[in-house]
């Protein structure tokens, strides 16, 4: 939430009735001065307004005990008005204490008045910009706990919190997911000929092509040191595999001036969600097995599995590319 949201509504909510009312008188001009008008006139308003009922009622000279029995209703009534005004006068404190608690515990960001400049003004709009600039440094300490910080784009951390909101809405839904993971053929050979300086920008070239080319709706995230994932919502294995063909023909024309105009080439590996995915993890660990052979086939291959090959007779379907000069050196 901005931090000038923090006076959206000018007045605040509707609760703090009774503090605008003192906030909008011109004498007392603290905030200790208006309590205290509201103690007197809770107090001595009830105690007049008894005796003068008991002495316009009764032409007779007003006894004691007549008099000490008035005073004790104003006295009861006035302490009860006195309460109650503090009550409604200290409204401001309780819904700063109440802003912190809700945001300890739900993370709800508060809607407090910054416009008042009395001590309870001050104390909901410090609480109100302190909780908005805390709420700031945590989502920015999660973005970067959540990001790779080479590529810029997701890290497995945050692709594995996405993916699990994905694979849940698949199984309301009935729509297709699918995944992607793809590696970078021979990167070892890359980093050992040309410095991890070249790596990494490989590496960032690769990332920037792969978030260029997805929807918005799409996910990419590194997750591992030349790994790759790609998650497709509402997109069936078939087109995923289809997908991932068009990115390995779009990595083999990438411009690599660091490499000397040596070409780089990615295995991909596909799978789709079934319904008895127990997680997110099962999804990959199906993508996995297919990369793998994608990198058995001879690399710069996109191959898919359907369905989890635990003894190994449910082989996946590759479609190995064309081979086009890249790294020779092993991976």
């Amino acid at each position: 939430m901005p931090a000038s949201q923090l006076g959206a509504d000018r007045n605040g909510p509707r609760e703090l009735g009774f503090y605008r009312f003192l906030n909008s008188l011109s004498w007392p001009g603290t905030y200790l001065g208006r309590l205290l008008l509201v103690c007197a006139v809770a107090l001595s308003v009830p105690l007049f307004a008894s005796l003068g009922l008991v002495a316009y009622l009764d032409d007779r000279p007003i006894e004691t005990p007549t008099i000490f029995a008035a005073a004790l209703v104003g006295d009861a009534v006035g302490i009860g008005l006195m309460f109650l005004g503090l009550r409604l006068a200290l409204k401001p404190v309780r819904l700063s204490l109440d802003a912190l608690n809700a945001y300890r515990r739900d993370r709800c960001l508060p809607l407090l008045p910054g416009y008042y400049d009395d001590e309870p003004g001050r104390l909901m709009r410090e609480i109100g910009r302190t909780i908005v600039s805390a709420e700031m440094v945590r989502a920015d300490l999660l973005h970067r706990a959540e990001t790779d910080p080479l590529t810029g784009v997701a890290n497995r951390r945050r692709f594995l919190r996405r993916g699990l909101r994905d694979l849940d809405d698949t199984r309301r839904s009935g729509e297709a997911l699918s995944l992607v993971i793809l590696d970078i053929d021979r990167f070892k050979g890359i980093n050992d000929t040309h410095g991890h300086a070249a790596g990494d920008e490989v590496l960032k070239l690769v990332a920037d092509l792969l978030a260029s080319a997805l929807r918005r709706r799409d996910s990419l995230a590194r997750i591992g040191g030349e790994e790759f994932a790609i998650m497709l919502p509402d997109t069936p294995l078939d087109d995923a595999v289809a997908i991932a063909e068009q990115l390995r023909q779009r990595m083999i024309s990438l411009p690599m001036p660091l490499l000397g105009g040596a070409a780089i080439t990615a295995s991909f590996g596909v799978s789709a969600a079934q319904c008895d995915d127990a997680d997110i993890e099962a999804l990959m660990r199906r993508a996995d097995r297919a990369l793998y052979d994608a990198k058995r086939s001879g690399r710069n291959a996109v191959a898919s599995r359907s369905q989890d090959d635990r003894d190994g007779t449910n082989a996946g379907r590759c479609h190995p590319g064309q081979d086009v000069g890249c790294f020779g050196l092993s991976s």
